[in-house]
C-alpha cells in the first residue's frame, strides 16, 4: 500500500511544544541574602583557622583595675621605702598604668576576630537595607554623589579640626567578636533555607508556549491556561542593586489580551535571558491544521 504524497501522515500529537517553551520561576525576596551566607562561611572558616581566640588585646581595661595600679606607681615615685621585690612590683604596676598608645588601639581594632565581626555586621546591614528599600537608577546616582560630597566635606573640615582622634577613639571602643560556631550556624540556617526554596519552586511557576501560557501551581500541579494571542510583556528593573547582586533579577509583566489584569512576576532571575527567549518565542506564529484522521 502506497501513501499519497499529497496527504502525508500527520506528526504525532503532544510533541510539538517540547523544548520550545520558556519556564519562568519567581522567588521570594529572601534570596537576595546570599551575600550574608557567603560572608558567614568566610568568617566561620577564618575564625576556625584563627583558633577561635576571642581574647581582647587590650585586656580587662576596667576603671577599677587601673586605679590601684596608678596609686602604686605614685607611691613608688614618691620615694617610699620598699624592698627590691616591692620596687619591681611597683615598676610592673606603673607599666600597666601607662596610658594606651595609638599602636595598642589600632592593634585592638584591626585584630582578626574584630575584623571578621565588623565585616559580617557590615555585609548584613547592607544586605538587609537592599532587601528593605528599592534603589532605582537615579537613587543610586544620588547616593554616590552624596557620599562623595560628605567625604570631601570631612576632608576639608579635617584641615582645621582634629577629626582623627574622635574617630580613633570610637573605633577603639568597638570590639564585636564571635566564634566560628556562630558564623557557621548562620551559614547552615541560610543554606537550608535556599535548599527549601530550590525544592519548592516547582510548586508555582509559569511556562510560556507559542500558543498558550501555562500556570502550574499547587501541590497537585493545578493548571491554568491563558492564550498568547496579542501577548505583550514588559521587563522592569525596580532595584539596581538587586539586579547586580541577585543574578540579574527583575520583574516581568505579561499583558494577556483577554485578561483585565496584567500578570506580574517578581524576582525573576536572569531576566535579560528570559526577555531574549520570549522575544524569539513571540516572533513565531504557530498554526496547526487538524486533519480528519486526528479527530477520529
Amino acid at each position: 500500500m502506497s501513501l499519497d504524497p499529497k496527504n502525508p501522515p500527520p506528526a504525532p500529537p503532544q510533541e510539538h511544544h517540547r523544548g520550545i517553551g520558556v519556564k519562568i520561576f519567581t522567588y521570594p525576596k529572601i534570596i537576595f541574602i546570599w551575600p550574608t551566607l557567603v560572608i558567614s562561611l568566610i568568617c566561620g572558616i577564618g575564625m576556625w583557622l584563627w583558633g577561635d581566640d576571642l581574647h581582647d588585646p587590650r585586656g580587662p581595661a576596667a576603671a577599677g583595675t587601673a586605679a590601684p595600679a596608678a596609686s602604686a606607681a605614685d607611691t613608688a615615685q614618691a620615694g617610699a621605702p620598699a624592698a627590691g621585690k616591692d620596687k619591681a612590683a611597683g615598676t610592673a604596676a606603673g607599666k600597666q598604668a601607662t596610658p594606651k598608645t595609638p599602636s595598642v588601639l589600632i592593634r585592638r581594632f584591626s585584630s582578626w576576630p574584630n575584623i571578621f565581626g565588623i565585616l559580617f555586621l557590615f555585609v548584613l546591614t547592607i544586605n538587609v537595607m537592599v532587601m528593605a528599600i528599592d534603589f532605582p537608577r537615579f537613587t543610586i546616582i544620588a547616593g554616590i554623589l552624596l557620599f562623595l560630597a560628605v567625604t570631601f566635606f570631612l576632608l576639608w573640615l579635617g584641615v582645621f579640626y582634629d577629626l582623627l582622634t574622635p574617630l580613633r577613639d570610637f573605633a577603639e571602643s568597638i570590639y564585636a567578636v564571635a566564634n566560628s560556631g556562630f558564623y557557621l550556624m548562620i551559614a547552615l540556617i541560610l543554606g537550608l533555607m535556599f535548599v527549601v526554596i530550590a525544592a519548592t519552586r516547582f510548586l508555582d511557576y509559569w511556562e510560556i508556549l507559542p500558543n498558550e501560557i501555562l500556570h502550574h501551581h499547587g501541590p497537585m500541579s493545578d493548571l491554568e491556561r491563558f492564550p498568547t494571542m496579542n501577548l505583550k510583556f514588559d521587563k522592569e528593573i525596580p532595584d539596581v542593586l538587586e539586579y547586580i547582586m541577585g543574578l540579574g533579577a527583575g520583574r516581568l509583566v505579561l499583558h494577556v489580551g483577554n485578561e483585565r489584569r496584567s500578570i506580574v512576576l517578581d524576582n525573576v532571575l536572569w531576566i535579560d535571558d528570559k526577555e531574549r527567549r520570549l522575544k524569539n518565542l513571540m516572533g513565531r506564529l504557530e498554526v496547526r491544521i487538524t486533519t480528519d484522521q486526528e479527530m477520529s
